[in-house]
């Protein structure tokens, strides 16, 4: 046989054998699953185009909106921040091609799966059009994936249960609970408390003093770390929920926009001798009564407040107040609601550092 004529045999015989693999790897059974099962709830570019978020479970709806680059949840007539990588996270999740298998289309099986008329629901919503309306139900099996349906879809597959985080969360899982926008430590120049604890009235300030931390009204040195310590706690204090209602009320919602209770505190002159000279308290910048002697002790502070002042002149302001259930409530200057704290960040923020045993 001819040399030529054996390579034409070969390029073919190694043509078809190619031929026969691609074959089998194209009808595989698993890989044809995968293919099916790659889906993508959300269609290209509907991060950029959304602009309001619906997430209703039971007789709870949380909406969400997008403003000036950054999402906000609505508490009655206020705009609430929320946590914006959290939202990024979400249009990830459903905006990424991901194992979503096919599971059925028979309407008749959607009220056993939870994907019925009591389903929780998500709906995120463009100019003038929803660009999705999922609904999620229970979990699989497994119970690693949850059922999911568009809504008006017979169709429902299964995914990562992550997703049931982001509707059956509760509000407060979205809400940004950080008191005060990050500050730097370095920023802070003098610092000043007031409240009752177990050993009684408390008010002090702290200023700083080169490296360190004095003592305002004595210039009595203050450990550094301990000092440190405490800012850091008050600058990064974080509630566990947020209302619209009125300091020592959570849960209330009939409340206003507070007035910003900064402006007394801005004057950085105030000493702590501006309230009764006898108790060596300072006035209640808030505006209301410092604590006095006769006060009520708690185990632990309940009532208080804390004057942070930067070094560009502008000052962050907390009070605390006792709440419902055993929770504090505290207003923020600057903002028009009212955080939820539970106890032990108010220990670490209402604390008089110049005792050794308080680090």
């Amino acid at each position: 046989m001819p040399y030529k004529k054996k390579i034409r045999i070969l390029v073919a015989g190694a043509a078809l054998l190619a031929l026969v693999y691609a074959l089998t790897l194209f009808f595989d059974p698993d890989r044809i699953n995968a293919r099916r099962a790659s889906f993508t709830w959300l269609p290209p570019g509907a991060r950029d185009e959304a602009d309001r978020m619906e997430i209703t479970r039971g007789d709870e709806k949380l909406e969400l909106i997008f403003r000036n680059g950054l999402w906000y949840a609505l508490l009655d007539t206020l705009e609430i921040p929320v946590k914006q990588g959290r939202v990024d996270d979400l249009f990830r999740l459903l905006g990424t091609r991901g194992a979503f298998p096919r599971r059925g289309s028979s309407a008749a099986s959607h009220g056993e799966l939870g994907l019925g008329d009591a389903a929780a629901r998500l709906v995120i919503r463009g100019p003038g059009l929803p660009l999705l309306d999922l609904l999620v139900g229970k979990e699989d099996p497994s119970g690693k994936e949850v059922f999911l349906r568009k809504n008006g879809e017979n169709e429902f597959r299964s995914g990562d249960k992550l997703i049931a985080s982001y509707v059956n969360g509760g509000r407060s899982s979205w809400y940004d609970l950080k008191l005060f926008e990050e500050k730097p430590l370095d920023l802070v120049q003098r610092v000043r408390v007031n409240f009752t604890g177990p050993e009684g009235t408390n008010a002090y300030g702290i200023v700083r003093s080169g490296e360190g931390w004095i003592l305002e009204g004595d210039s009595s040195a203050v450990d550094r770390d301990r000092a440190e310590t405490w800012i850091r706690g008050i600058l990064e204090a974080q509630g566990e929920d947020i209302t619209a209602g009125g300091p020592g009320s959570p849960g209330t919602e009939t409340a206003g926009p507070l007035t910003d209770p900064a402006g007394a505190l801005a004057d950085p002159a105030d000493t702590l001798s501006g309230g009764d000279p006898a108790a060596g308290l300072m006035t209640d910048p808030f505006g209301g009564e410092a604590a006095g002697s006769g006060a009520f002790v708690p185990e632990i502070p309940l009532t208080g407040s804390v004057t942070v002042e930067l070094g560009d002149g502008s000052s962050l302001s907390l009070r605390i107040e006792p709440g419902a259930g055993g929770k504090s409530s505290a207003v923020v200057s600057g903002k028009a609601y009212t955080f939820t704290l539970p106890q032990w960040t108010v220990s670490r923020i209402l604390r008089d550092i110049r005792q050794a045993g308080n680090p």
